[in-house]
């Protein structure tokens, strides 16, 4: 027996004990069903929106140790090649109240610390009125650990918490200050909604490779002729600027936001899609170029867009939370060792009997659906195109996963917001999910096929995919 498939059993051994521990504490509290929030503009056809941007950087970010997030554990920040920034952006319904999209050039946040922003802004929500405070991560591989994953190793390849504490404050004061700012800077105008095809911005991924290369524009035009406010949305990885890269970056959305403001004055927001396996395009071999290139053919792209349609000043919104079963023991025993902040709890599912809380949000602008999903999902879970019983990693048939999200919604156009709200890691399609034999979450492991499996690694489960699925059909369900 190997010594990484001890570790593997001694991991799993010990997320067992703590699923145990939990149980006999009792059964995990029952989770309601939402009902969904609807708000109309009646008195003209108009939205309200407002926006509002502030740089993320730590004053010391030279002087004092960070740790770089999204490749290797343990590599230290040593300087800063462009900004990491928050923005929101207040989308309302005349006087009928509206919610907040923040955009926040980071990895990824936990709940833990969504949560912890929605209560701080309990009292503003309730005077203006906001029904819904969503926040997206760009995903950003060259931005300060915001998430615990990526600190010092100190038990084998499990790091210690990368977070600063200090840093962390500040990050989550600056996007509670630009819900506020983006609120009190609103104004009338009209939302459209245009796309465009943008296939040369993606770069290959592990099968079965399914490129969704629609970038989608939600534009408002404010009444009194000043800048525009764009949320633009995209699947693609921003980690064009490598593992080898240790300084602070935004990656290509830094880039794509700067173009477009190079052209014409924009507020732009940016959200990524399912971007799982997914890379940026790859123009070239020197990576620092290759983000430029890549913001610079995603900002032209945006510009281009000519199909805009109205958007009725209508929302709906639907905010359901739910237990995610955990089977990965690597990811519960960070959570124990305070790695990472999560709320476990008991659960009936999968083999650790554990379960993560999260949430999936709908939101509907017009006619236009839109799901925000905690975590990053394979496209084909999203958009469908699974992998038949003939060429899947398991050689199962794409019978075994659960229908597409785009099919349980009935929009092939569903727009997908990954990573928000919460990270829970990848989101992969059953007949896709493999496992290293006997290091199992601890190692890569390969298919059938000679394919790496790297994306289980710092996947919940084998049932996340099912669980969203089946948590996303109830919410529809309940939708008029």
């Amino acid at each position: 027996m190997s010594l990484g498939s001890i570790a593997a059993g001694g991991v799993r051994k010990i997320a067992v004990r703590s699923g145990r521990k939990l149980k006999k504490q009792g059964p995990a509290p029952a989770i309601s069903e939402e009902r969904p929030v609807h708000i109309k503009n009646t008195r003209d056809e108009n939205f309200t929106v407002g926006f509002a941007k502030r740089e993320t950087m730590p004053p010391d970010v030279n002087a004092k140790q960070y740790w770089m997030a999204g490749f290797k554990s343990g590599q230290l920040v040593t300087g800063v090649i462009d900004p990491m920034t928050v923005s929101a952006m207040w989308i309302g319904c005349g006087n009928e109240g509206g919610i907040l999209m923040v955009s926040a050039d980071c990895i990824g946040l936990s709940r833990c610390e969504v949560s912890r922003v929605r209560e701080s802004l309990g009292e503003f929500a309730e005077k203006s009125g906001c029904k819904s405070i969503n926040i997206s991560c760009t995903h950003t591989h060259a931005g300060i650990d915001t998430l615990g994953y990526w600190g010092k190793t100190i038990l084998g390849p499990i790091p210690g918490d990368g977070k600063d504490a200090e840093f962390m404050e500040m990050f989550l004061d600056a996007i509670r200050a630009v819900c506020i700012e983006a609120y009190q800077n609103r104004r009338e105008g009209k939302l459209f909604i245009g796309s465009v095809h943008v296939p040369e911005a993606l770069g290959g991924g592990r099968q079965p490779t399914v490129f969704h290369d629609v970038l989608t524009r939600i534009r408002f035009a404010p009444n009194d002729g000043s800048a525009e406010t764009w949320l633009l949305n995209f699947a693609a990885h921003p980690n064009t600027m490598g593992g080898d890269n240790a300084e602070i970056s935004a990656d290509y959305p830094y880039y794509l936001r700067e173009e477009i403001n190079r052209v014409r004055e924009t507020n732009v927001l940016f959200t990524v899609g399912a971007i799982a396996s997914i890379n940026a395009g790859e123009y070239c071999e020197d990576r620092f170029e290759r983000t430029k290139i890549q913001g610079g053919v995603l900002a032209k792209a945006a510009l281009s867009i000519d199909n805009d349609e109205p958007m009725k000043p209508e929302i709906t919104v639907l905010c359901q939370p739910y237990y995610s079963p955990v089977d990965n023991g690597v990811l519960s025993l960070m959570g124990l060792i305070k790695t990472v902040n999560a709320l476990k709890f008991p659960c009936d599912r999968g083999d650790l009997g554990l379960a993560l809380q999260t949430e999936l949000t709908y939101i509907k602008i017009g006619s236009r659906q839109i799901l925000l999903l905690p975590g990053e999902a394979k496209p084909e879970v999203a958009h469908g195109g699974y992998a038949p019983a003939e060429t899947s990693a398991t050689g199962q048939g794409a019978e075994i996963n659960p229908p597409p999200l785009c099919d349980i919604a009935g929009d092939e156009n569903l727009l997908v917001f990954g990573v928000t709200n919460d990270m829970t890691g990848y989101i992969i399609a059953p007949n896709d999910f493999v496992l290293h034999e006997s290091e199992p979450y601890l190692s890569t492991g390969r298919d059938r096929n000679g394919v790496r499996h790297y994306h289980e690694t710092n996947s919940l489960g084998y049932l996340t995919a099912e669980t969203i699925a089946d948590t996303f059909s109830k919410m529809m369900k309940s939708l008029p």
